[in-house]
């Protein structure tokens, strides 16, 4: 594919007027080709060869540039984006994806904007060819176009024939330089002839406009230079050599391939590729990509480089990865090998779910038997409360480490009374900002027994699992806004799920069929990596980090580690004294920093992510988003009460004069009767009995004065509005059905 990047920088100019007017018109008929005429010849920029190189000398000076250094890096720094098309192989690197305008337009304009501070001159010198490209893709008629033809230029782009036809024709030219190819047709148009032959030789009838599209743009790119002379036939009724078949059979009809790389079908009488990607014998670690008659591995370039192998992605970054666990009563740190282990957070009650935020070095880590969320340094110090109620029934966290929000599942059941209806509701997955401020549930009522969840920020995705009696895997919009079920059958207790971010797959352990499990992140390619209940018993946590799996046991009361791809080398990092829950790898890598949308969104409490780019202002609990999609209002209901000061939220009143400030401003514990409980506890109003957290709103009147079922979800009001406590006519609407559902 090397042959190809040699035209990313190429000059490139056209007829605007003349592809608008074609393209727009529609007076055209199929089988016409669409030919565009580059008339300003006089503005074409040229490509002849350089002039030979002048003798080294430390006293040649530099030919004078239009930019200063700072402009210069300034400019190549923001130039990058508009290339990127280049480095997956498994697109068109003549040019960006038509069908991606949209995105093509926004990069551009984002490079605009990052270039402000470069004057036009300098900026037009780094790369003119790509500016120009972009800015004629990006014209108002023509993107207008694209647009509208969107769907069947993503058909013809994705044409896996097409690709393989394109690859097949230049296998023969992939050593070659220009210098070696005939000077009757040049290098470059050899090349871009070779993708017309393939779009007009296209087997499909379908998607004629695209096609065409697709040739005018590549005509384009040709017609760029008059000195080339590259005339590009794009008679679709010419007749082509045709290529050399791949199947070779001798005389009694035995037939075989002639290449590596394909396999002959007997029932079709013809040699296919084999796709060494799906069938997992290419042994990538991260992405591959299938070409006709071989494939190749690639590594995401920022973080790892592709080794002597040329399918391991070996880490630049060599600094150690560390790995946090929980415990029960703590939290822990051990080496990736297993020597070395050290305490990092003591004195907890119940604490299995943890996760890292590698940008602020935080860990943050629930506490289910005190009733909190807490984050600390990496290092250990600095404990802060980032919640105090409502962590009873939490089965899961996950920080956003993009949009800077932390993601929860909670199994928790209640009613509501809607409209004097009884609404039953489940909390399943709840978004709140990084320090707690600002809380909101952004998926009810899709799960029933939640366990547990990973996500994927750059993509906008979370991965979530549910064990109950129909047991599942959902991949999710972070925006709430998209719950789908990917993985519905062969599952029963799907106890941990990660993401493997780099490869672009998902890992789940299965308690119950003592498998670790993978499939692409749209649930497809499934795959058991382990399956062996002496290997696997009964996983809990999961993680994984380069071409590693890492688990917790139950069974072990251990650590284990085995390799990704084969499950193969199964190794007992360490033994553990109590249960060990949740599992996290610590390393800058598997975090990667990313721009986030929501920093030019001006959220007034919390920007949530989602899919292709999006982004949504969202309000916390007590809150109504504003009709300008930014700005939140109080709407506090009678049940809670309204934290003022710099921390604005909505709490319920179950948790006044707790003992604990809910508030920053301390509105909760104002002007509240002398405690008699320990802080957390729940005081009775009569000041007799101290509850645990688990004891309120129960339906269980526990205080005398059942003040322990006040301002509960199924709590209703009276003709003077004072709250009804265990209202028997309230019980007695509930159905055994809504019960049966609800449960």
């Amino acid at each position: 594919m090397k042959l190809l990047l040699k035209l990313l920088l190429v000059p490139i100019l056209i007829d605007l007027p003349g592809i608008i007017h074609t393209l727009s018109s529609h007076h055209y008929r199929n089988e016409d080709p669409i030919i565009i005429n580059t008339t300003h010849s006089s503005m074409l920029p040229t490509t002849s060869a350089p002039p030979p190189p002048p003798s080294p000398s430390i006293l040649n000076k530099p030919e004078p540039s239009p930019c200063d250094l700072i402009e210069e890096a300034a400019a190549l720094h923001c130039i990058g984006p508009l290339v990127d098309y280049a480095a997956d192989l498994s697109n068109n690197v003549l040019h960006p994806p038509l069908s991606a305008v949209e995105m093509t337009c926004d990069k551009y304009n984002q490079y605009m904007m990052c270039t402000q501070g470069v004057r036009p001159d300098c900026r037009q010198s780094r790369a003119p060819n790509i500016e120009f490209m972009y800015e004629t893709i990006c014209e108002e008629k023509l993107a207008a176009i694209m647009k509208e033809e969107k769907t069947c230029l993503l058909e013809v782009e994705n044409d896996k024939n097409v690709k393989e036809c394109f690859v097949n024709k230049t296998n023969t030219l992939r050593d070659e330089t220009p210098d070696t190819v005939s000077t009757t047709q040049n290098y470059e148009c050899t090349v871009i002839q070779a993708y017309v032959d393939c779009l007009i030789e296209r087997e499909e009838t379908t998607c004629r406009d695209a096609v065409k599209i697709e040739i005018s743009f590549l005509s384009m790119l040709a017609k760029r230079n008059s000195e080339a002379r590259c005339e590009l036939n794009t008679d679709a009724t010419k007749a082509r050599p045709k290529a050399q078949p791949l199947e070779e059979c001798d005389t009694q009809g035995n037939c075989k391939c002639r290449l590596p790389g394909y396999y002959y079908e007997a029932a079709r009488k013809k040699c296919l590729d084999v796709d060494e990607c799906e069938s997992l014998s290419s042994g990538c670690s991260q992405k591959c990509i299938n070409l006709p008659g071989s494939f190749e591995c690639t590594c995401d370039q920022r973080f790892y480089k592709l080794a002597a192998d040329n399918k391991t992605c070996e880490r630049i970054d060599q600094s150690p990865m560390w790995l946090f666990f929980a415990h029960g009563q703590s939290v822990w740190n051990i080496s990736t090998d297993g020597k070395s282990f050290q305490l990092q957070r003591a004195g907890l009650q119940k604490t299995a779910m943890i996760d890292i935020d590698v940008k602020e070095n935080r860990l943050y880590y629930a506490d289910i038997g005190a009733n909190v969320i807490e984050r600390m340094n990496i290092e250990g110090t600095f404990p802060q409360a980032v919640q105090r109620f409502d962590v009873d029934g939490l089965e899961g966290i996950a920080v956003d480490w993009i949009g800077r929000n932390l993601y929860s599942l909670r199994r928790l059941e209640g009613l509501k009374i809607l409209k004097n209806q009884i609404i039953f509701f489940r909390e399943d997955v709840l978004v709140q900002s990084l320090d707690g401020r600002f809380r909101q549930s952004v998926y009810r009522n899709v799960m029933k027994l939640p366990r547990s969840i990973a996500l994927h920020p750059s993509k906008g995705i979370m991965f979530v699992t549910d064990w109950s009696a129909n047991a599942f895997i959902a991949a999710a919009s972070m925006d709430g806004s998209h719950f789908r079920k990917i993985i519905t059958d062969r599952i029963t207790w799907p106890n941990a799920v990660a993401v493997d971010i780099f490869a672009e797959k998902i890992y789940w352990a299965d308690a119950f069929l003592d498998t670790i499990e993978s499939c692409n992140m749209d649930g497809s390619a499934r795959r058991i990596i382990i399956a062996d209940a002496g290997s696997v018993p009964h996983v809990f946590g999961l993680a994984i980090a380069d071409d590693f799996l890492y688990w917790t046991d139950w069974t072990y009361r251990g650590i284990l580690r085995a390799n990704k791809h084969s499950g193969e080398n199964i190794t007992v990092l360490a033994q553990t004294a109590l249960l060990p829950y949740s599992l996290k790898v610590f390393h800058k890598t598997l975090q990667p920093e990313q721009v986030s949308t929501c920093a030019s969104r001006g959220c007034d409490q919390l920007c949530l992510l989602g899919e292709n780019g999006a982004a949504t202002c969202a309000c916390g609990e007590g809150f109504d988003l504003q009709i300008d999609g930014k700005t939140c209002r109080s709407n506090c209901s009678d049940s809670q009460i309204e934290c003022g000061g710099a921390d604005p939220k909505c709490i319920s009143k179950i948790y006044l004069c707790d003992g604990l400030a809910q508030c920053s401003n301390q509105a909760d514990e104002l002007n509240c009767p002398p405690r008699i409980c320990l802080p957390g506890q729940f005081q009775c109003h009569d000041n007799r009995k101290c509850l645990p957290p688990g004891g309120l709103c129960d339906e269980v009147a526990d205080c005398a004065d059942s003040s322990d079922e006040m301002y509960c979800p199924h709590q209703t009001k009276n003709a003077r509005g004072d709250f009804v406590l265990n209202s028997p006519s309230l019980r007695k609407e509930r159905s055994v059905a809504e019960w049966d559902n609800f449960i």
